[in-house]
């Protein structure tokens, strides 16, 4: 092929190699010269052009697309005709795009005239979406590069697999006491992830987190030859011997893998009991967002085979909480959804027969002090966590606009109210700001500037007060931590999140000891009043 300057009596068949305007008349870039354009050219004193002539062994770009178009076809694929040297590649169903991604990197060493991009390999891909495009760089491609690729099978080099309608259960287990809150979120969510894979769950069961329980309910979900089980457990799978992966091992299955190198997700375990895949989900199941239990998910559901080296190989691109976090990026920080929640549960033990709730601090109810801190706050909405003597409660904060939620299970600890108030939050609420309901020495500007100080975007998803280095509270913490207070076993609080997440947190130092002080005992009464 000769590309640069040519006579314009020489033009004929030429392609113009760029878009030139000629007294109002435009000629394209790629156009093809006819005997009427050169005439044009000519009368209008038009000397030469810069053109792209071919040789007899040359294929036009748009020729050359549509054959390389034509050796990547399958069933899965539907191909557009080529225009300005580029052929669309359409996903021709809906499901799981599945790339050879060795083939795809070969094809583009070729030659760099000729070129392939595609979506991420395990894309979900919806019918007449596109998924790779070919482009030709230059306006012919030599019938050597041709002959090369026709002589090369690509035809499943890009391939699509279905979303089945498979049959999928999930068991749910618990302490003791069923929490019917998270169960419906967890339920929830599982069964939003199904729908977009043309899939829903046929049974929900519940069972109590023991080895044996599970394996039980495993068992009886079996014999209704169920395709897929998941099981979300009360606590998160810790260990390859721990209750999740043992009962599996008890219903005489196998485990693929425990743990995968992606983040939310790490907790995944993958096993299988004879052709029934077995998912050990991660507490970041219960999150609307993308976590590493979709990337299996969809294999899952797709046919897609999967393997402990599929699931080693997720770890490139495996990061996506930082993602998600920052998803959120052209939002203001004032515009921020924040729900204050205040946890008030607790039985006031070491104040002995004395609710310290109720004591009488600046003329009202220590109780309605920490409410009234939170409704003047710029926080969007208060949940209060009452659990103790909550009619009592009830009644004193009955003229407040705030939520009040019961936890019937308060003598468990902290962690059972934390987790209730984690559950109640609105759909579309960004953090949380954790209160103390015995901390009447903090105040309304304190919340504001933890609120102000928060910037998912910036990384800055948990912030922390701090007095002499010692942290305090309350604590702001982002939505993406939510899943992992919901996954907390025992009276821990979220002190283990915050240390697992020391990169996203945002300490806010203060000039007195009052974010390190609560009420615990008369003692602390005394000391508070002479103040």
């Amino acid at each position: 092929m000769y590309f640069g300057d040519i006579n314009v009596k020489d033009s004929l068949d030429c392609i113009l190699a760029h878009t030139i305007v000629i007294n109002k008349k435009k000629f394209s870039k790629g156009t093809i010269i006819t005997e009427i354009d050169k005439n044009y050219f000519i009368n209008n004193k038009i000397r030469t052009i810069v053109c792209a002539k071919l040789d007899k062994n040359d294929f036009h770009e748009d020729k050359a697309a549509n054959i390389i178009a034509e050796t990547f076809h399958n069933n899965s694929i539907a191909t557009e005709k080529a225009y300005t040297g580029r052929a669309n590649i359409l996903a021709n169903k809906s499901g799981l795009l599945v790339i050879d991604e060795e083939k795809i990197r070969k094809f583009n060493k070729i030659s760099d005239d000729i070129t392939i991009a595609t979506l991420n390999n395990n894309s979900t891909v919806k019918k007449g979406e596109m998924i790779a495009t070919i482009k030709i760089i230059s306006f012919a491609v030599k019938d050597s590069f041709i002959k090369k690729i026709k002589n090369t099978i690509y035809k499943k080099a890009i391939s699509i697999n279905p979303y089945i309608n498979k049959k999928c259960a999930l068991i749910l287990t618990h302490h003791k006491n069923k929490n019917e809150k998270l169960n419906s979120i967890s339920e929830r969510r599982v069964n939003e992830r199904l729908k977009n894979l043309n899939c829903s769950l046929d049974i929900t069961s519940y069972c109590e987190h023991d080895t044996k329980e599970i394996s039980k309910k495993i068992n009886i979900i079996l014999k209704k030859k169920i395709d897929l089980i998941m099981i979300l457990g009360s606590s998160a799978i810790v260990d390859i011997k721990d209750k999740i992966p043992e009962a599996i091992n008890f219903s005489k299955g196998k485990i693929i893998r425990f743990g995968m190198p992606v983040d939310p997700g790490n907790l995944l375990l993958l096993g299988k009991i004879k052709n029934t895949h077995v998912i050990g989900l991660p507490g970041c199941a219960r999150s609307p967002s993308l976590n590493g239990f979709d990337w299996v998910l969809e294999k899952v559901i797709s046919g897609t085979n999967i393997t402990k080296l599929n699931i080693s190989n997720m770890g490139v691109g495996g990061l996506l909480k930082t993602l998600n976090i920052r998803a959120r990026s052209e939002k203001e920080s004032k515009s921020y959804n924040i729900t204050n929640i205040i946890l008030a549960a607790g039985q006031s033990k070491r104040m002995r027969e004395m609710n310290k709730l109720l004591i009488k601090i600046d003329n009202q109810t220590m109780i309605e002090k920490i409410v009234d801190i939170s409704l003047k706050s710029s926080a969007n909405n208060t949940i209060v966590v009452l659990g103790y003597e909550n009619d009592i409660l009830q009644r004193i904060l009955d003229n407040k606009k705030i939520t009040t939620i019961v936890n019937k299970e308060y003598l468990k600890g902290q962690s059972s109210s934390l987790q209730l108030g984690i559950s109640a939050l609105p759909e579309d609420c960004d953090a949380a700001l954790i209160m103390l309901g015995d901390m009447p020495n903090i105040n309304s500007r304190l919340i504001n500037q933890l609120i102000e100080n928060y910037n998912p975007n910036d990384n800055k998803s948990i912030i922390i007060p701090t007095y002499k280095n010692k942290k305090g509270n309350p604590v702001l913490i982002d939505r993406e931590f939510f899943p992992d207070i919901l996954s907390i076993k025992g009276d821990k609080g979220a002190k283990d999140i915050i240390k697992a997440n020391k990169k996203y947190i945002k300490e806010l130092p203060q000039k007195n000891s009052t974010i390190v002080e609560d009420i615990d005992t008369k003692d602390d009464l005394t000391n508070y009043l002479k103040k």
